[in-house]
């Protein structure tokens, strides 16, 4: 699409395209997360150090990298290995969805930065040109295209992070009555993943969660033996991003917020 002709922009006019790209961001990030899964429910409260965690190693109650090589996974405590992981504070890292269809297939970049509360997310092309931002910092949404001096400002709703970044939220697995056909270990670009196998909407899922990060690492989606949508996570850092990612167009910092 080409970018439309420069012309002075009234704050109405500043207003109304904001809006307009934050819909079009929300939109196609919710129909890319969650349009293969289940609707996401009112979350899941993750079990404490001492509420039902598995004993992965004698005398321990605490999963660790050493343990994921130490323990039999299988579909009997998988949820259990899960449910002890958990998400760092910082880090970022470049997810790319590539949906499959009769006769081709095409593929959505992006790049997620996470600071404590704060969360960026870049819509980006295989280049890793950025087109589009979309920031979250508590309830607070902020959208803007590239290159843009303004910026729109919102309420964040109900939309979640991972649907932001085109991610299925890997904490869904962890709800009652999902039962896996199968679980196990296996490891990503030398880094040990659980994987978990199950039925859900009609589709045959798999996820791998990093047992170093707590992330989810890669999940693929079939229909029937057709592979119709695949999830890679890559360029894993787990350091705190650069203060200027989390600046609005005006220089402004929202950390603190």
């Amino acid at each position: 699409m080409k970018p439309p002709k420069k012309r002075r922009l009234t704050p109405p006019m500043i207003a109304s395209i904001g809006a307009t790209v934050l819909v079009i961001t929300l939109f196609l990030s919710y129909l890319f997360s969650s349009g293969l899964l289940h609707p996401r429910g009112a979350g899941i409260e993750l079990p404490g150090e001492n509420d039902g965690a598995p004993v992965v190693t004698t005398g321990s109650k605490t999963l660790t990298v050493q343990s994921v090589y130490d323990v039999e996974i299988g579909v009997s405590n998988a949820k259990q290995v899960i449910a002890s992981l958990t998400r760092p504070e910082a880090y970022s890292y470049r997810v790319e969805n590539r949906l499959a269809y009769t006769g081709g297939s095409s593929a959505l970049y992006c790049q997620r930065y996470a600071r404590g509360g704060a969360v960026r997310t870049d819509t980006v092309d295989a280049a890793g040109t950025v087109q589009s931002t979309l920031l979250r910092v508590d309830g607070v949404a902020y959208a803007w295209n590239a290159g843009d001096r303004s910026f729109y400002k919102g309420s964040w709703g109900d939309f979640s992070d991972d649907a932001a970044a085109m991610l299925p939220t890997y904490e869904d697995v962890l709800e009652d009555g999902l039962a896996y056909t199968a679980a196990g270990k296996q490891e990503i670009e030398l880094e040990p993943c659980v994987y978990v196998e199950f039925e859900k909407d009609g589709y045959r899922c798999r996820y791998d969660i990093s047992a170093v990060s707590g992330l989810l690492r890669a999940a693929s989606f079939y229909e029937g033996e057709t592979l119709v949508r695949q999830v890679t996570v890559s360029e894993l850092k787990l350091e705190t991003p650069a203060d200027e990612l989390f600046q609005l167009p005006n220089g402004q910092s929202i950390l603190g917020e």
